[in-house]
This record gives C-alpha cells, sequence and structure tokens, in this order.
C-alpha cells in the first residue's frame, strides 16, 4: 500500500476518492485508479499516455537503481 499526499487527503473527504485527479472520471475496473509519485490517484493508463507526466509510485520494497 503506497502513502497519500493530503491533497489526495482532502479529495478523500470531499467524497472523491475514486475520482481520477487527472480528468475527473470514476475509476472503473476496466480503468482502475493507481497512485502517482506524488500520492495522488489516477487512472493507470495515464503513466503510459505519450505526453505522461505522472509516473507511478515505487513499491517501498522494490529496489531503485
Amino acid at each position: 500500500m503506497g502513502w497519500i499526499s493530503g491533497e489526495q487527503l482532502e479529495r478523500d473527504h470531499r467524497g472523491l476518492r475514486n475520482v481520477c485527479a487527472a480528468d475527473g472520471h470514476e475509476g472503473t475496473e476496466r480503468t482502475p485508479l493507481a497512485l502517482t509519485d506524488e500520492g495522488i490517484r489516477v487512472h493507470a493508463f495515464h503513466f503510459s499516455e505519450p505526453d505522461a507526466v505522472f509516473q507511478p509510485q515505487q513499491d517501498a520494497d522494490e529496489d531503485v537503481a
């Protein structure tokens, strides 16, 4: 489990826990949300877009070279 930012925590408290911070659409089984390295939830597909500005959150146990 990753950490969430203060910004995401505020979104959660406003009922936006399952809403993408990038595009405002809900996460679904086909388009799940994932945490960015900044601790906000966005659709996982945003990580692989050609002009991606989001990076996935690294696991704490994962070796980073």
